[in-house]
């Protein structure tokens, strides 16, 4: 009997079953399916600090469940100021357990089918730097801790578990490539390191630049020097972002190092993930369509690419507008 049938016959022992004991036990059986570690620990957070404290999800069973509960405890976050997006979070919680009640066959119908979802809400402009803004970040990065991070993420657009995941097996001197295969993701027992990343397409082989090669090989030459310093206390990681000792750096930890010397460099105020933007911005401007975009990114859908990068797309139409005004003088 495998994992799922254990799972099934421990849960078809009674006639019905309280909905957030149920909740709650559903999030202690998915780790390990289809569901990220770092996802799950969000997910278990909700139900304990959110979901599990809505007096109407008390005592109610799963198949007494109905939408009008789920709609009260949406509309009720949205009255206390809770975000539109943030309620679609909890919806997808909510969503993804019923789902699974459903498959165990404990409910014939799944009540947050029937549910009407607040409107997204427009997302603010992300702050996005040129490619003078670009250079004068690496240039201020020069010598700092994070360096090595600002001349890979302001190249290759990478998302910042990819940039503290990239290995040194995943550069390829010889052939000049760069696969973005691994992850590096903090979450509250530590940070967590993966062969695998967001999604299928997020895996992804980029050139290796001429300059970036050259660079890349200093800092490994510099890794070699500071382990043969430091003999046994030297961490040997593998992995490419690392502090002088080779222990890898640890995403939240540099964001907060990365917001400090961004207000003291000069440069306009930029989130960590707006340099991703700007890279996408940066190839758009030198020519290159949402598709070439979309691949360099690793996003597993264009929509994703054309919904982000709607601004510069917009100015596109913008250039296309005028060239028709033009044609028809």
């Amino acid at each position: 009997m495998d994992k799922l049938e254990k799972i099934q016959e421990r849960h078809l022992t009674g006639t019905d079953q309280p909905f957030l004991p149920f909740m709650e036990q559903w999030l202690n059986e998915v780790e390990g399916y289809s569901i990220r570690v770092t996802t799950l620990e969000q997910y278990k957070a909700v139900f304990r600090n959110v979901i599990s404290t809505f007096p109407a999800f008390h005592n109610v069973t799963l198949r007494g469940l109905a939408p009008g509960h789920i709609q009260s405890f949406y509309n009720s976050e949205i009255k206390r100021g809770v975000s539109p997006s943030t309620v679609r979070k909890y919806h997808t919680n909510i969503h993804k357990c019923l789902k699974y009640a459903m498959q165990l066959d404990i409910i014939d119908r799944n009540p947050a089918d029937r549910i009407v979802l607040p409107k997204k809400q427009q997302k603010a402009q992300e702050t996005i730097y040129s490619a003078e803004e670009i250079k004068r970040l690496m240039e201020f990065f020069q010598g700092d801790i994070l360096e090595t991070v600002i001349r890979l993420t302001a190249t290759y657009g990478l998302r910042r578990s990819e940039v503290y995941g990239l290995r040194w097996e995943s550069v390829n001197f010889e052939k000049g490539t760069i696969s973005i295969c691994h992850t590096a993701v903090s979450s509250k027992n530590g940070v967590i390191y993966a062969d695998a990343t967001k999604t299928r397409s997020s895996c992804r082989t980029l050139p290796l630049t001429g300059s970036m090669a050259a660079y890349l090989r200093n800092v490994q030459k510099r890794q070699q020097e500071e382990k043969a310093f430091l003999g046994t206390a030297y961490v040997e990681s593998g992995y490419v972002c690392v502090s002088p000792g080779g222990t890898p750096l640890t995403p939240n930890a540099v964001s907060m190092h990365f917001r400090r010397m961004i207000r003291k460099s000069g440069l306009p105020y930029i989130r960590f993930h707006g340099l991703r933007h700007s890279v996408a911005t940066l190839l758009h401007s030198v020519g290159r369509d949402i598709q070439d975009i979309q691949g360099w990114l690793g996003h597993s859908d264009i929509s994703t690419t054309a919904n982000i990068y709607s601004h510069f797309l917009y100015s596109a139409k913008r250039d296309m507008a005028d060239s028709i005004e033009a044609a028809l003088k």
